[in-house]
């Protein structure tokens, strides 16, 4: 009986086979992550539209796009300023997300809203506060991963999409320098109607995306870490305007620099421009919502005053991202 030896592979060419499909892998992996970005990115442009397009049936059914935030509580002077009679004189508790919610097959939702008692809406995981609202997350947002967040014991859903006040979208109420500015298209008691957007419809941005990652915003803002603001049900109190209004105080993606120091409030303006300033988890910019219901992906190279000009309603600005 003649024994024959079975052709094997040697130590050195099950190395070579073993390096080879590194390689192809470390090739791989970033053409797999090229193409979940562009999902992530077109789902996110997707979710914008559908939120512009709720946006323009709102005006059809009450001539005007939605007040950002009804002031509930007449009594105290906000910056806000009314540009037409509000929908609604008295309390409401609302917002422009909670006002679009039936735009965008959540009419139940809103169907079980109280509009006079916030807290009725509000409390532990399962509250209608802490509802997720698909539509309202960006896949590519770090609070994709878990969009709820737990404030005062209330658990709220959280958002990646704001709607444009303008250059300047937030002022903490306590008094400052940094004031809304109150040129885009919501803002506190608003009531803009679409001849209102003399700017033209293509050239003015109705929503924007937001990032809520900042290391030199939380190291200076401890009480309140940049993912906490974002919540479409937060509408209790003037501050609530952070998590659902965003404008271009700085430019597309712009971070506070790192060292920054400032007072451990929303009072400091260093938080106040953040607040008022765009971003996404995209690479290189973010996608807009336009007032005309296109969506259109904004670098983060864009000049400010050509960003600002495009978050203005009524500026007069010649602008384009064309």
């Amino acid at each position: 009986m003649v024994l024959r030896k079975r052709p094997a592979f040697t130590l050195i060419e099950l190395l070579v086979v073993i390096a080879i499909i590194a390689i192809l892998i470390g090739l791989l992996l970033p053409a797999v992550q090229k193409v979940r970005d562009a999902a992530a990115r077109m789902q996110c442009s997707n979710n914008l539209h559908q939120m512009s397009i709720a946006a323009h049936s709102y005006h059809d059914a009450n001539e005007a796009f939605p007040s950002a935030w009804l002031n509930p509580t007449p009594a105290k002077v906000f910056t806000g300023v009314i540009q037409d009679p509000p929908l609604n004189t008295a309390p409401r508790f609302t917002n422009l997300l909670v006002e679009l919610l039936p735009y965008i097959e959540q009419g139940n939702l809103q169907k079980n809203w109280d509009f006079n008692d916030i807290n009725k809406n509000r409390g532990p995981d399962g509250s209608l506060a802490s509802q997720v609202v698909k539509i309202f997350i960006c896949p590519s947002s770090i609070i994709a991963a878990n969009p709820k967040s737990t404030v005062s014991g209330n658990v709220y859903g959280l958002n990646s999409y704001a709607g444009i006040a303008g250059r300047y979208s937030f002022r903490a109420f306590k008094g400052s320098a940094f004031t809304i500015s109150n040129d885009g298209v919501f803002y506190i008691n608003s009531r803009v109607k679409m001849t209102g957007i003399t700017d033209g419809t293509s050239n003015t941005i109705l929503f924007g995306e937001r990032q809520h990652k900042d290391p030199a915003f939380d190291a200076m803002y401890k009480n309140f870490p940049i993912i906490g603001w974002s919540g479409w049900a937060w509408c209790d109190q003037g501050n609530a305007i952070g998590d659902f209004l965003v404008g271009a105080a700085q430019p597309i993606n712009w971070n506070i620099p790192v060292g920054s120091t400032g007072a451990n409030s929303s009072s400091n303006p260093w938080v106040q421009q953040r607040l008022s300033t765009m971003g996404s988890g995209h690479t290189g910019g973010a996608n807009c919502g336009m007032a005309d219901g296109s969506v259109r992906f904004v670098r983060d190279s864009t000049p400010l005053a050509i960003l600002q000009a495009l978050c203005t309603r009524a500026g007069g600005e010649v602008a384009s991202l064309d």
